[in-house]
C-alpha cells in the first residue's frame, strides 16, 4: 500500500483548512475577523493570517474596512463556472446549434444569478457572427438587452426597486427605455407573453428575441436568444419566435431535476 509522505499530507492539511476557512466565511453574512476564524476553526492566529493572505491575494477573500473577511469574486467566478457547466451541456450545446441553423442567426444560452447575467455559450458561424460586445461572461445592460429582461421579470417590485437604484437605466442605444416607469410596462408584457423583444435597444440596427429557461421546479434559470438585424427580424419576427420558444422548451426540458 502507497503510503503519503510528510509534504503531501501537508499540503492536504492545508487544501482542508482553507476549504474549512471558506466555509466557515460563507456561513457568515457579516463576515469573520482572524480570530474568530482562529476560535472557530480550532487553529493558531499564525495558520489562519498565512491562510488568509494566500486567499486574499488569490481574491477569494476580501478584507473589510472593519478587518472583517468576506467572500471575494474569485468565489462568485467559480460559482458562474459551475452553472456553465451545469446548464451548457453537450444535449443544450446540440440545442444551440440547431437554433442558430433554423434562424441563420447567433443563438446565445443565459445564465442568471441575482443580477449577474452570464453567457454560458454561443452558436454561431463565420456567416452568422455573435453580437461584438457579448462574450462568454457577459454581465451587464440588463434593462436594454432581451434575456436581461427575462431576468428582470423575476424581481418582485421592492427588488426591482433595488436594482434600478443599484444600477439605474443609462441609455445605451437610440432606443433604450431609461425610466423606471417605462421599463415595467416593458416587463409587463414579457411576464404576460413570456418573450422578450429588443430592437434598437442595445446596439443601432440590432434586434434580439429570447425566451426564458426553467428548471424543474418552474424557477427561471436562465434564457435562450437569437441576435439579428433590425430589418431582418421585422421581416421574419414570427419564425424566429417559433425557433426561440422552441429552442427554450428543449433546453428546460434538459434541466436536472
Amino acid at each position: 500500500m502507497a503510503t503519503i509522505g510528510a509534504e503531501e499530507a501537508g499540503g492536504i492539511r492545508s487544501a482542508d483548512r482553507a476549504l474549512r476557512l471558506l466555509d466557515a466565511v460563507g456561513n457568515s453574512p457579516g463576515g469573520l475577523t482572524a480570530g474568530e476564524l482562529a476560535e472557530r476553526l480550532g487553529l493558531s492566529k499564525a495558520t489562519i493570517y498565512r491562510l488568509l493572505s494566500t486567499l486574499a491575494e488569490r481574491d477569494y477573500l476580501v478584507r473589510t474596512e472593519a478587518a472583517r473577511y468576506i467572500l471575494g469574486r474569485a468565489v462568485d467566478d467559480l460559482g458562474r463556472a459551475v452553472r456553465t457547466q451545469l446548464v451548457a451541456t453537450a444535449e443544450v450545446r446540440g440545442i444551440l446549434a440547431g437554433m442558430h441553423d433554423a434562424a441563420h442567426a447567433p443563438a446565445y444560452l443565459t445564465v442568471f444569478r441575482g443580477d449577474d447575467i452570464a453567457v454560458a455559450h454561443v452558436a454561431d458561424s463565420p456567416q452568422h457572427p455573435r453580437i461584438g460586445q457579448l462574450h462568454v461572461g457577459f454581465t451587464e445592460a440588463a434593462h436594454v438587452t432581451a434575456f436581461g429582461k427575462i431576468m428582470l421579470t423575476e424581481r418582485d417590485d421592492a427588488e426591482l426597486r433595488r436594482y434600478f437604484e443599484r444600477h439605474g437605466a443609462p441609455r445605451i442605444g437610440p432606443r433604450s427605455v431609461t425610466s423606471e416607469a417605462g421599463l415595467r410596462a416593458q416587463l409587463d408584457e414579457v411576464r404576460a407573453q413570456q418573450l422578450a423583444v429588443e430592437v434598437d435597444e442595445y446596439m443601432p440596427h440590432l434586434a434580439c428575441i429570447a425566451a426564458p429557461i426553467r428548471s424543474r421546479s418552474g424557477r427561471t434559470v436562465g434564457a435562450v436568444s437569437l441576435s439579428t438585424a433590425t430589418d431582418d427580424f421585422t421581416s421574419r419576427a414570427h419564425e424566429l419566435e417559433k425557433i426561440v420558444r422552441r429552442g427554450a422548451w428543449h433546453v428546460s426540458s434538459s434541466m436536472p431535476a
